[in-house]
Protein backbone atom coordinates (compact mmCIF):
# COMPACT_ATOMS: atom_id res chain seq x y z
CA UNK A 1 0.00 0.00 0.00
CA UNK A 2 0.79 3.74 -1.00
CA UNK A 3 1.64 6.21 1.38
CA UNK A 4 -0.70 8.10 -0.27
CA UNK A 5 -3.15 5.53 -0.59
CA UNK A 6 -2.77 4.90 3.63
CA UNK A 7 -3.52 8.57 4.17
CA UNK A 8 -6.56 8.09 1.92
CA UNK A 9 -7.96 5.37 4.15
CA UNK A 10 -6.70 7.00 7.23
CA UNK A 11 -9.11 9.59 5.86
CA UNK A 12 -12.27 8.33 4.62
CA UNK A 13 -12.19 5.76 7.56
CA UNK A 14 -12.35 8.81 10.27
CA UNK A 15 -14.89 10.73 7.94
CA UNK A 16 -17.40 7.36 8.72
CA UNK A 17 -16.75 6.97 11.91
CA UNK A 18 -17.75 10.83 12.31
CA UNK A 19 -20.68 10.17 10.24
CA UNK A 20 -21.81 7.75 12.81
CA UNK A 21 -21.96 9.89 15.67
CA UNK A 22 -23.09 12.58 14.00
CA UNK A 23 -25.93 10.56 12.49
CA UNK A 24 -26.92 9.29 15.82
CA UNK A 25 -26.49 13.06 17.50
CA UNK A 26 -28.92 13.98 14.26
CA UNK A 27 -31.94 12.22 15.67
CA UNK A 28 -31.06 13.44 19.29
CA UNK A 29 -31.12 16.91 18.66
CA UNK A 30 -33.77 16.74 16.26
CA UNK A 31 -35.99 16.08 19.27
CA UNK A 32 -33.94 18.29 21.95
CA UNK A 33 -34.95 21.26 19.69
CA UNK A 34 -38.13 20.90 19.97
CA UNK A 35 -37.50 22.23 23.73
CA UNK A 36 -34.64 24.05 23.51
CA UNK A 37 -34.46 26.92 20.56
CA UNK A 38 -31.43 25.96 17.92
CA UNK A 39 -29.18 29.23 19.16
CA UNK A 40 -29.18 28.00 22.48
CA UNK A 41 -28.16 24.53 21.95
CA UNK A 42 -25.81 25.31 19.77
CA UNK A 43 -24.49 27.40 22.59
CA UNK A 44 -24.65 24.60 25.15
CA UNK A 45 -23.17 21.85 22.97
CA UNK A 46 -19.57 24.41 22.03
CA UNK A 47 -18.90 25.54 25.05
CA UNK A 48 -18.70 21.78 25.78
CA UNK A 49 -16.60 21.46 22.89
CA UNK A 50 -15.01 24.50 23.16
CA UNK A 51 -13.82 23.72 26.72
CA UNK A 52 -12.33 20.34 26.03
CA UNK A 53 -10.09 21.47 23.11
CA UNK A 54 -9.00 24.48 24.98
CA UNK A 55 -7.10 22.44 27.83
CA UNK A 56 -6.05 19.91 24.82
CA UNK A 57 -4.62 22.64 23.29
CA UNK A 58 -3.28 24.51 25.93
CA UNK A 59 0.39 26.17 25.37
CA UNK A 60 0.18 25.30 21.84
CA UNK A 61 0.81 28.01 19.82
CA UNK A 62 0.23 28.15 16.13
CA UNK A 63 1.81 30.28 13.68
CA UNK A 64 0.00 33.28 12.99
CA UNK A 65 0.59 35.28 10.10
CA UNK A 66 -2.28 37.89 8.11
CA UNK A 67 -3.20 34.75 5.72
CA UNK A 68 -3.87 32.47 8.89
CA UNK A 69 -5.68 35.04 10.95
CA UNK A 70 -8.08 35.53 7.74
CA UNK A 71 -8.37 31.86 7.22
CA UNK A 72 -8.82 31.11 11.23
CA UNK A 73 -11.22 34.08 11.19
CA UNK A 74 -13.59 32.84 8.11
CA UNK A 75 -13.07 29.53 10.03
CA UNK A 76 -15.06 30.69 13.03
CA UNK A 77 -17.89 31.92 11.10
CA UNK A 78 -18.78 29.09 8.46
CA UNK A 79 -18.34 26.92 11.80
CA UNK A 80 -21.03 28.55 13.69
CA UNK A 81 -23.13 28.53 10.17
CA UNK A 82 -22.54 24.95 9.64
CA UNK A 83 -24.31 23.72 13.44
CA UNK A 84 -26.41 26.47 14.21
CA UNK A 85 -27.98 26.01 10.52
CA UNK A 86 -28.54 22.41 10.36
CA UNK A 87 -29.47 22.48 14.07
CA UNK A 88 -32.55 25.12 13.09
CA UNK A 89 -33.18 22.27 10.27
CA UNK A 90 -33.44 19.67 12.39
CA UNK A 91 -36.67 21.66 14.23
CA UNK A 92 -38.44 21.90 11.24
CA UNK A 93 -37.66 19.12 9.06
CA UNK A 94 -37.12 14.93 9.66
CA UNK A 95 -34.12 14.75 10.77
CA UNK A 96 -32.90 12.07 8.04
CA UNK A 97 -34.23 14.93 5.83
CA UNK A 98 -32.34 17.58 7.27
CA UNK A 99 -29.06 15.65 7.18
CA UNK A 100 -29.84 14.53 3.62
CA UNK A 101 -30.25 17.86 2.01
CA UNK A 102 -27.42 19.53 4.22
CA UNK A 103 -24.59 16.95 2.86
CA UNK A 104 -26.56 17.24 -0.36
CA UNK A 105 -26.12 20.71 -0.80
CA UNK A 106 -22.26 20.90 0.02
CA UNK A 107 -21.07 19.14 -3.78
CA UNK A 108 -23.11 21.27 -5.83
CA UNK A 109 -21.86 23.97 -3.94
CA UNK A 110 -18.32 22.32 -3.72
CA UNK A 111 -18.05 22.57 -7.46
CA UNK A 112 -19.21 26.19 -7.71
CA UNK A 113 -16.59 27.04 -4.92
CA UNK A 114 -13.51 25.91 -6.52
CA UNK A 115 -14.57 26.56 -9.77
CA UNK A 116 -14.48 29.92 -8.93
CA UNK A 117 -11.29 29.92 -6.80
CA UNK A 118 -9.40 28.12 -9.76
CA UNK A 119 -10.97 29.09 -13.61
CA UNK A 120 -8.70 26.09 -14.57
CA UNK A 121 -10.38 23.66 -12.67
CA UNK A 122 -12.03 21.47 -14.98
CA UNK A 123 -15.33 19.42 -13.74
CA UNK A 124 -14.55 16.03 -13.93
CA UNK A 125 -17.57 13.55 -15.20
CA UNK A 126 -17.38 11.43 -12.60
CA UNK A 127 -17.88 14.81 -10.23
CA UNK A 128 -21.12 15.71 -12.28
CA UNK A 129 -22.40 12.21 -12.30
CA UNK A 130 -22.15 12.04 -8.45
CA UNK A 131 -23.52 15.51 -7.85
CA UNK A 132 -26.27 14.77 -10.35
CA UNK A 133 -27.86 11.65 -8.15
CA UNK A 134 -27.29 14.28 -4.83
CA UNK A 135 -29.31 16.62 -6.26
CA UNK A 136 -31.69 14.38 -7.95
CA UNK A 137 -32.16 12.58 -4.16
CA UNK A 138 -32.38 16.13 -2.72
CA UNK A 139 -34.97 17.03 -4.83
CA UNK A 140 -37.02 14.64 -4.35
CA UNK A 141 -36.21 15.03 -0.59
CA UNK A 142 -37.78 18.31 -0.63
CA UNK A 143 -40.75 17.40 -2.68
CA UNK A 144 -41.48 14.12 0.45
CA UNK A 145 -41.36 17.32 2.75
CA UNK A 146 -43.74 19.47 0.80
CA UNK A 147 -46.24 16.89 0.38
CA UNK A 148 -46.66 15.07 4.00
CA UNK A 149 -44.73 12.15 3.15
CA UNK A 150 -41.85 12.47 5.26
CA UNK A 151 -41.26 11.02 8.79
CA UNK A 152 -43.27 13.70 10.21
CA UNK A 153 -46.41 13.64 8.02
CA UNK A 154 -47.80 17.26 7.06
CA UNK A 155 -45.96 20.11 7.85
CA UNK A 156 -46.68 24.27 7.30
CA UNK A 157 -45.54 25.06 4.00
CA UNK A 158 -43.39 28.03 5.81
CA UNK A 159 -41.70 25.64 8.34
CA UNK A 160 -40.51 23.58 5.78
CA UNK A 161 -39.18 26.44 3.49
CA UNK A 162 -37.18 27.20 6.01
CA UNK A 163 -36.15 24.24 7.26
CA UNK A 164 -34.73 23.66 3.80
CA UNK A 165 -33.01 27.32 3.49
CA UNK A 166 -31.29 26.53 6.86
CA UNK A 167 -30.04 23.15 5.48
CA UNK A 168 -28.76 24.39 2.61
CA UNK A 169 -26.83 27.13 4.29
CA UNK A 170 -25.57 25.21 6.44
CA UNK A 171 -24.06 23.10 2.93
CA UNK A 172 -22.36 26.39 1.72
CA UNK A 173 -21.14 27.18 5.12
CA UNK A 174 -19.37 23.25 5.31
CA UNK A 175 -17.56 23.78 1.67
CA UNK A 176 -16.03 27.34 3.40
CA UNK A 177 -14.91 25.19 6.77
CA UNK A 178 -13.34 22.84 4.48
CA UNK A 179 -11.30 25.00 2.80
CA UNK A 180 -10.37 26.89 5.42
CA UNK A 181 -9.18 24.27 7.73
CA UNK A 182 -6.99 23.07 4.98
CA UNK A 183 -6.05 26.11 4.03
CA UNK A 184 -4.29 26.44 7.91
CA UNK A 185 -3.20 23.06 7.75
CA UNK A 186 -0.88 24.20 4.98
CA UNK A 187 0.51 26.69 6.93
CA UNK A 188 1.32 24.25 9.74
CA UNK A 189 -1.27 24.39 11.77
CA UNK A 190 -2.08 21.28 13.73
CA UNK A 191 -5.66 19.28 14.24
CA UNK A 192 -5.67 20.79 18.17
CA UNK A 193 -4.43 24.12 16.93
CA UNK A 194 -7.59 24.29 14.33
CA UNK A 195 -9.86 22.51 16.62
CA UNK A 196 -8.93 24.97 19.43
CA UNK A 197 -9.22 28.39 18.08
CA UNK A 198 -12.42 27.47 15.76
CA UNK A 199 -15.42 28.33 18.15
CA UNK A 200 -15.10 31.89 18.81
CA UNK A 201 -17.54 33.36 17.16
CA UNK A 202 -20.21 30.43 18.39
CA UNK A 203 -19.92 30.67 21.70
CA UNK A 204 -20.07 34.26 21.78
CA UNK A 205 -22.67 35.01 19.17
CA UNK A 206 -25.04 32.73 20.15
CA UNK A 207 -23.79 33.22 23.74
CA UNK A 208 -25.20 36.52 23.80
CA UNK A 209 -28.21 35.86 21.20
CA UNK A 210 -29.55 32.97 23.84
CA UNK A 211 -30.02 35.90 26.52
CA UNK A 212 -32.48 37.23 23.96
CA UNK A 213 -34.06 34.13 23.06
CA UNK A 214 -38.07 33.09 24.13
CA UNK A 215 -37.00 30.01 25.74
CA UNK A 216 -38.01 28.18 28.87
CA UNK A 217 -34.82 27.67 30.51
CA UNK A 218 -36.35 24.68 32.67
CA UNK A 219 -36.79 22.62 29.39
CA UNK A 220 -33.10 23.52 29.23
CA UNK A 221 -31.87 22.06 32.89
CA UNK A 222 -34.41 19.27 32.52
CA UNK A 223 -32.17 17.98 29.13
CA UNK A 224 -28.45 19.23 30.52
CA UNK A 225 -27.60 16.08 30.98
CA UNK A 226 -28.38 14.87 27.19
CA UNK A 227 -27.10 17.69 25.36
CA UNK A 228 -23.76 17.04 27.26
CA UNK A 229 -23.34 13.55 26.56
CA UNK A 230 -23.91 14.60 23.35
CA UNK A 231 -22.15 17.43 22.87
CA UNK A 232 -19.32 15.17 23.60
CA UNK A 233 -20.25 12.01 21.43
CA UNK A 234 -21.74 14.14 18.69
CA UNK A 235 -20.09 17.14 18.16
CA UNK A 236 -16.39 16.83 20.02
CA UNK A 237 -15.33 13.63 19.32
CA UNK A 238 -15.90 13.78 15.54
CA UNK A 239 -14.92 17.58 15.12
CA UNK A 240 -11.49 15.77 16.08
CA UNK A 241 -12.31 12.77 12.83
CA UNK A 242 -13.79 15.37 10.59
CA UNK A 243 -10.24 17.12 10.93
CA UNK A 244 -7.94 14.16 10.47
CA UNK A 245 -10.64 13.79 7.34
CA UNK A 246 -9.85 17.11 6.06
CA UNK A 247 -6.43 16.73 6.58
CA UNK A 248 -5.60 13.25 4.45
CA UNK A 249 -8.39 13.58 1.50
CA UNK A 250 -9.77 15.87 -1.24
CA UNK A 251 -12.46 18.70 -0.03
CA UNK A 252 -15.03 16.83 -2.72
CA UNK A 253 -14.51 13.39 -0.62
CA UNK A 254 -14.59 15.05 2.86
CA UNK A 255 -17.30 16.73 1.80
CA UNK A 256 -19.29 13.96 -0.30
CA UNK A 257 -18.52 11.41 3.04
CA UNK A 258 -20.51 13.63 4.91
CA UNK A 259 -23.57 12.40 2.91
CA UNK A 260 -23.28 8.75 5.07
CA UNK A 261 -25.03 10.62 7.75
CA UNK A 262 -28.89 10.90 6.35
CA UNK A 263 -29.05 7.30 5.91
CA UNK A 264 -27.69 6.32 9.25
CA UNK A 265 -29.31 8.79 10.73
CA UNK A 266 -32.78 7.45 8.92
CA UNK A 267 -32.06 3.89 10.68
CA UNK A 268 -30.95 5.69 13.82
CA UNK A 269 -34.23 7.78 13.57
CA UNK A 270 -36.84 4.78 13.72
CA UNK A 271 -36.08 4.62 17.51
CA UNK A 272 -37.61 8.23 17.68
CA UNK A 273 -41.55 7.53 18.55
CA UNK A 274 -42.23 11.05 17.18
CA UNK A 275 -41.40 9.68 13.78
CA UNK A 276 -42.64 7.61 11.44
CA UNK A 277 -41.35 4.98 8.92
CA UNK A 278 -41.18 6.70 5.52
CA UNK A 279 -39.68 4.84 2.62
CA UNK A 280 -40.10 8.02 0.22
CA UNK A 281 -37.25 9.39 2.72
CA UNK A 282 -35.52 5.92 1.75
CA UNK A 283 -35.60 6.15 -1.74
CA UNK A 284 -34.39 9.78 -2.06
CA UNK A 285 -31.57 9.06 0.48
CA UNK A 286 -30.63 6.00 -1.14
CA UNK A 287 -30.23 7.92 -4.60
CA UNK A 288 -27.89 10.89 -2.66
CA UNK A 289 -26.16 7.88 -1.20
CA UNK A 290 -25.51 6.67 -4.68
CA UNK A 291 -24.07 9.82 -5.82
CA UNK A 292 -21.71 9.77 -2.91
CA UNK A 293 -20.14 6.47 -3.19
CA UNK A 294 -19.39 6.75 -6.96
CA UNK A 295 -17.78 10.40 -6.23
CA UNK A 296 -15.63 8.55 -3.36
CA UNK A 297 -14.51 5.50 -5.77
CA UNK A 298 -13.95 8.41 -8.38
CA UNK A 299 -11.70 10.14 -6.20
CA UNK A 300 -9.43 7.23 -4.89
CA UNK A 301 -8.38 5.57 -8.33
CA UNK A 302 -5.29 6.81 -8.87
CA UNK A 303 -4.41 9.62 -11.25
CA UNK A 304 -2.62 7.90 -14.50
CA UNK A 305 0.70 9.18 -15.26
CA UNK A 306 1.01 10.96 -18.68
CA UNK A 307 2.28 8.82 -21.18
CA UNK A 308 6.23 9.79 -22.00
CA UNK A 309 6.89 12.17 -25.18
CA UNK A 310 7.48 9.94 -28.17
CA UNK A 311 11.10 11.66 -30.20
CA UNK A 312 10.33 12.57 -33.69
CA UNK A 313 11.30 10.20 -36.01
CA UNK A 314 14.05 10.94 -38.25
CA UNK A 315 13.11 11.28 -41.51
CA UNK A 316 14.08 8.19 -43.88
Amino acid sequence: MTEESSHFGKGVGSLAVASLFIGSTNVVFGNVVQNIQPIVLTFLAFTISALIFGVANRGNLPSLDKAALGAIIGLNFASAGVFLFLYTGLKYLEPAIASALQAGATPLFTIVVLSLLDRTRRVSGAEVAGAGSILLGSIMLAWVSFSGRSGLAALPVGNVVLGIAAVTASGLSTVFLTLLSRKLTRHGWSNLNILGHRCYVTVIGCGLFSLQANQDWSAVGDTAGVVGLFAILGLTIPLVLLQIGIRNVPPFVVLAMTNLNPILTYALQLLDQRLSTSLYTLCGIVIVLGGVLWVIYSQSRPVPAPAPAQPDKAPD
